[in-house]
């Protein structure tokens, strides 16, 4: 497999002949499957056989490299001006992944009992609570520093958690928090300490030492734009590049449908239904499940996307990052980033909340200025209650004027 990304035969056998040679070939296949360029592929050869030469010249076995070798082997690399490291080390964690996959990598670091913990926290909020991902990752964060804030490094002792260490740390972490984040650390450590109560750990009712601050959900208007906004971000992606088609699709979801990023990047092939004109939404924060018309104009951005700027790939996910290994989008790392490049490109101000949430709410918005009812609007973002819905009802203010009744003393 070498073969194909080195021309000069003197190469290949040096490549081969090296300590790693023998799984370098394998490592050239998986990076050509995952549509790695040859230019990546052969960095990445190159760096394996450093890699090799340098654990033998150091006397590693090469057949049980630990994590300390590898961080030994990165420490020792001179890197650039700009932070990065030089190309002895670009590729490594492809390498490192191949020698693990093959079982030569060898994990000397333990869980600690602060992690064991954890993991037995995140299997109950995946089976026994059935949170999503993201709620897990964001739960898990939160018990990693109350953990770490009442105990430490050492091991949890649950008789030492009293009700005054949860309401600080709640307190405290809250003060960090804006908006509706800030009842995020009250929620989570909740969480946590019912499932220390299922475990029999604490005693029922120390949950409630978590204080939740107060919110008014209506005591502000939700981040929105206008119209003439909307149509300014929609046409900031006119070209023909398969990212500039991608991201189009992406955005008409979101700005004509309503839909949340994390629908955006679950929604599959098998999803959307060609002849029905109708697009189905699989159950996410709701959990329930729901469907939508495919109207003209999110369907050319689809069949545009899906012709000509999708690479193939085995997933079946709709979007997929454009540069290799093709993997789907992510609301993180794909969603919000490309939201936030639009709204620059096309001179919004980033505010503090500027992200695809905005788009949904101004897709909101702009289904009640059109006449759409309450439970329509809940029904096409997937709202399980009006009083959800009602939030957009504060961006009608000149409906809310015409009705209005005159003030008793006369004009003010």
């Amino acid at each position: 497999m070498i073969e194909h990304f080195f021309v000069h035969t003197p190469v290949v056998a040096r490549l081969r002949g090296g300590p790693l040679g023998p799984y370098l070939d394998d490592l050239a296949m998986i990076l050509h499957q995952q549509g790695y360029a040859p230019s990546s592929i052969q960095r990445c050869l190159r760096t394996g056989d450093r890699f090799g030469r340098w654990l033998q010249g150091q006397g590693y076995d090469v057949t049980q490299i630990d994590a300390v070798a590898i961080q030994h082997y990165v420490s020792g690399l001179e890197r650039y001006r700009s932070g990065h490291l030089p190309k002895a080390a670009q590729g490594l964690k492809h390498v490192v992944g191949l020698l693990r996959q093959r079982g030569l990598l060898i994990d000397q670091q333990s869980p600690t009992p602060i992690d064991q913990w954890l993991m037995e926290y995140d299997v109950h909020l995946a089976q026994v609570a059935g949170c999503a991902l993201s709620t897990r990752q964001s739960y898990g964060r939160m018990a990693r520093r109350f953990l770490t804030s009442c105990c430490g490094t050492e091991r949890p002792n649950w008789q030492a958690v009293t009700a005054p260490m949860i309401t600080a740390f709640v307190t405290r972490e809250a003060a960090k928090c804006q908006g509706y984040g800030r009842k995020t650390p009250s929620i989570a450590v909740r969480s946590f300490l019912r499932f220390l109560v299922f475990r029999g750990e604490i005693r029922p009712g120390l949950e409630a030492a978590a204080p939740t601050p107060p919110q008014w959900k209506h005591a502000a208007l939700p981040p929105r734009l206008t119209s003439e906004e909307v149509e300014r971000v929609l046409v900031v992606y006119p070209g023909d590049t398969a990212t500039s088609r991608r991201n189009r699709a992406m955005l008409l979801l979101l700005a004509r449908l309503g839909l949340r990023a994390q629908e955006v990047v679950a929604l599959c092939l098998d999803d959307i239904d060609w002849y029905a004109s109708r697009i189905g939404i699989r159950p996410g924060k709701t959990r329930q499940a729901r469907h939508l018309p495919l109207t003209q104009e999110v369907g050319q951005a689809l069949a545009a996307y899906l012709q000509d700027g999708r690479p193939q790939s085995e997933s079946r996910r709709v979007f997929l990052q454009c540069p290799p290994p093709f993997r789907p989008c992510t609301v993180n790392g794909t969603i919000r980033w490309m939201v936030r490049q639009a709204f620059q490109s096309a001179g919004i101000a980033i505010r503090p909340r500027s992200g695809s949430h905005m788009l949904r709410h101004s897709a909101a918005s702009h289904m009640l200025n059109r006449g759409a009812s309450f439970k329509e609007v809940a029904d096409v973002l997937g709202h399980q209650s009006l009083q959800t819905t009602g939030i957009y009802a504060k961006l009608e203010l000149d409906a809310l004027a015409d009705v209005a009744l005159p003030w008793l003393g006369g004009a003010q």
